[in-house]
């Protein structure tokens, strides 16, 4: 890594407070302040809405916004049967910055200029995130930009029929909004059977699965999410759960999958990570992140929390 990126190497390791009886009544004063804020500025920081006029508005339920993040289909669905109205759009599309504005517009005309800019992928959210990645370069975020529309045509649409047997060995799933209504994405690695994973499907089938939950929470979820928090919501809080996990996890396909979604996530879909906190690691996890985290940007490492224990992961997501 290049000695420029050598203040986004420092991730925060924290041991964890115990378990006190009255913990969860404790005031924002008494969280453990071990957590720095990311260098990075959340994405939807570029979309803030003026505060709407105050009234009381009912909460959606918790089984309706599990439907919405567990069977995105559905909900797609409905909002085609709703259609939009002026305030959803506004909700939907979010402020845009005029300054931002104008950069988008600069970088699709140099887009245009290529040839290869087509009409589905001409969307102000995707381009600003590739512009973000890049820290708003013009000339880096093309390259990328036409990197991912080549990669694009090697993806279409994908039925992953086995995945009922996949998460009986491979716990993964969304599990509600963290307190700025994005959702939250949850991996249990620790539970994780490789061998009846590869079993149930292939490495080169999971991936294909992993793009088209990535295709659907940029499409869907965060729609949802958006409507649901009545602001733009353009990323995912993760919780990483590796209890148990050391280096002798970290097989040749285990390494390979890694490898392939990390590249995924960091080429193709960049700026959709809001925070990653890893839970739970122990001394083995500890020394395998030394090696995994080589092969990770400095922005994605910016925005990742490790901790030894789940006690201070609570208070985390609640006041992040």
């Amino acid at each position: 890594m290049h000695k420029s990126n050598e203040k986004y190497r420092e991730i925060t390791i924290d041991k964890g407070g115990g378990g006190d009886s009255d913990s969860s009544h404790r005031d924002a004063s008494q969280i453990p302040k071990v957590m720095n804020r990311p260098i990075h500025p959340p994405i939807e920081t570029h979309f803030l809405l003026p505060p709407p006029p105050r009234k009381e508005v009912e909460k959606p339920s918790s089984s309706g916004l599990k439907s919405v993040l567990s069977y995105p289909l559905k909900v797609r669905d409905s909002l085609k049967k709703l259609g939009k109205s002026k305030s959803m759009e506004r909700i939907l599309e979010g402020t845009h910055d005029p300054k931002d504005e104008q950069i988008v517009q600069s970088f699709r005309e140099l887009l245009f200029l290529e040839d290869q800019f087509p009409a589905k992928h001409n969307d102000y959210h995707t381009l600003l995130r590739f512009l973000r990645m890049r820290d708003f370069d013009l000339q880096k975020a093309k390259e990328m930009f036409l990197n991912y529309l080549q990669w694009r045509k090697d993806y279409g649409e994908f039925k992953f029929t086995e995945l009922a047997e996949v998460k009986k060995c491979y716990p993964h799933g969304f599990h509600g909004v963290d307190r700025s209504g994005r959702p939250v994405y949850i991996e249990r690695v620790g539970m994780v059977d490789l061998n009846a994973l590869l079993q149930a499907t292939s490495i080169d089938r999971f991936v294909k699965y992993h793009v088209s939950e990535q295709e659907k929470t940029l499409n869907l979820r965060y729609p949802a999410c958006s409507i649901a928090a009545k602001r733009h919501i353009a990323s995912t809080t993760s919780i990483l759960d590796v209890k148990g996990v050391g280096m002798s996890n970290f097989s040749k396909p285990a390494r390979y999958l890694f490898m392939e979604i990390q590249k995924i996530d960091s080429n193709y879909y960049p700026e959709t990570l809001n925070r990653l906190f890893i839970i739970n690691a122990g001394s083995g996890f500890r020394m395998l992140w030394k090696v995994l985290k080589a092969f990770m940007d400095a922005r994605t490492l910016a925005k990742i929390h490790v901790q030894i224990e789940a006690f201070n992961f609570l208070y985390c997501i609640r006041w992040h």
